[in-house]
């Protein structure tokens, strides 16, 4: 089925058409150094550069003092979004370009997550553990195209074009266990190729998960990045936590989500929120 990509919505008429009573969830998890941070990922460090009390301090009238820090992370630590450059497929990034073409000493020259525009969009939640009544998946168990059709039609959920799709595997509860969250211990469940497919073919202009890959780990078949990123133009938005969002049993609500428009990027750090 070929969908077309509908252009964004103005926000007045989204936040009029999906926002009801206002309140506000925050979908992010806090990103500290006890946080699971993927394999392939540089790890999560903040440390203090200056401190009050250094001698920095008796230089400044009235006996002032300031600190600051320093932080080394990846663009894709905790809650984040993957900017189109973040995959290629055969050495080709989105539109058929060679990724080399784009990569430079400073980043990507183009496809970076400085390209994505201010989130502001209708989403649904895909209660995919609720809907099979557990509280979790288990680690590697592929969601299916069909696990995805039941849920929507079991909460009255029509998946309009260019609205963002979240999927809840209730895999943020495991956030504690950094192992097991990051899949050392089986793997992390996920959609795999026909479920992706699915999500393509109702027009979904974003998606997101709870998970640290969206995608089910190990890998069943076609890279799911590769499909939304390269072939498709979707972004994805990873390390969600959808916990509040079940417990209030929310379908259709406004996403809010800002990402840091750092130049070259292949990620970034994401701070959403669902307005109800």
């Amino acid at each position: 089925m070929s969908v077309q990509r509908k252009r964004a919505e103005n926000p007045k008429a989204v936040f009029q058409r999906v926002v009801r009573d206002g309140e506000m969830l925050d979908l992010s998890h806090a990103l500290d150094k006890t946080m699971p941070v993927y394999r392939v990922h540089v790890p999560y460090a903040l440390t203090l550069n200056r401190r009050h009390g250094d001698p920095h301090a008796q230089e400044r009238v009235g006996g002032s003092s300031f600190a600051n820090e320093i932080i080394v992370m990846s663009g894709h630590t905790s809650t984040h979004i993957d900017a189109l450059g973040h995959f290629s497929r055969c050495g080709l990034v989105h539109g058929g370009v060679p990724a080399s073409s784009i990569e430079t000493a400073h980043g990507l020259a183009r496809l970076d997550v400085a390209d994505i525009a201010p989130i502001w969009r209708s989403a649904v939640l895909l209660d995919v553990a609720g809907h099979l009544g557990v509280d979790a998946l288990a680690p590697g168990q592929e969601i299916t195209a069909a696990e995805l059709r039941a849920c929507a039609q079991a909460a009255g959920i029509a998946v309009e074009t260019g609205e963002l799709v979240l999927i809840r595997t209730g895999w943020a509860r495991h956030w504690g266990d950094a192992e097991l969250f990051n899949g050392g211990r089986g793997g992390v469940p996920g959609p795999g190729r026909e479920a992706t497919q699915w999500l393509i073919d109702c027009g979904a202009g974003m998606v997101g998960s709870d998970t640290t890959t969206f995608e089910v780990v190990p890998s069943k078949g076609d890279s799911v990045h590769c499909m939304l990123l390269v072939d498709h133009a979707i972004h994805i938005i990873e390390n969600l936590n959808l916990e509040a969002l079940a417990q209030r049993r929310a379908r259709r609500f406004l996403f809010v989500g800002l990402p840091l428009r750092m130049t070259g990027a292949t990620g970034s750090p994401l701070r959403p929120i669902a307005v109800l």
